[in-house]
């Protein structure tokens, strides 16, 4: 891989970590009660955006030789968790999601007596925002660990490729 890929992976890493914080500061933004069922959807739907874009940098970088060095292990695991992190922000998302229409259901029939079992679909949002709060920073650091890899190993790959074969 060129000089420009390499340097593309941190600069992808860094603009997921921008758009989980302008996800965060969305569901941050407004109450689950007033948002509507598409706002809701499409949060999902950017969420499972960062994910997959997450796992793209991931599976990326763990094929570049550069992942072979202790500053690339160290950048799998970053990029790892910000994977992790998004796609749990997902779930969070759809289950809140689910309880909303459950939570209008139950409510819809005349003569039932809601019945709440686990968290509520507000209680689910801010656990997603407060991981999507974390996931920047995470990208940062993985970010410089990429950064840190890919850079020691184009330094190996030029002292390599100059060096002369020795005659025996």
């Amino acid at each position: 891989m060129g000089d420009g890929s390499k340097t593309m992976t941190s600069l992808e890493l860094v603009s997921l970590g921008r758009d989980a914080t302008a996800l965060c500061t969305t569901l941050r933004s407004e109450p689950v009660s007033a948002t509507n069922w598409s706002h809701q959807v499409l949060d999902i739907m950017t969420a499972q955006d960062l994910a997959r874009r997450a796992l793209s940098l991931f599976l990326r970088f763990a094929e570049q030789p550069a992942r072979a060095r202790p500053e690339g292990r160290q950048a799998l695991v970053h990029l790892g968790r910000v994977a992790e992190s998004v796609q749990v922000v997902s779930g969070e998302l759809t289950a809140a999601l689910a309880r909303k229409a459950d939570n209008e259901r139950v409510a819809a029939l005349r003569n039932a007596k809601p019945v709440f079992v686990g968290p509520s679909p507000a209680q689910r949002v801010a656990v997603a925002a407060g991981l999507l709060a974390k996931v920047p920073a995470e990208c940062a650091e993985g970010a410089k660990w990429v950064s840190a890899a890919e850079r020691l190993q184009a330094a190996r790959d030029r002292t390599a490729s100059t060096s002369t074969p020795r005659r025996r």
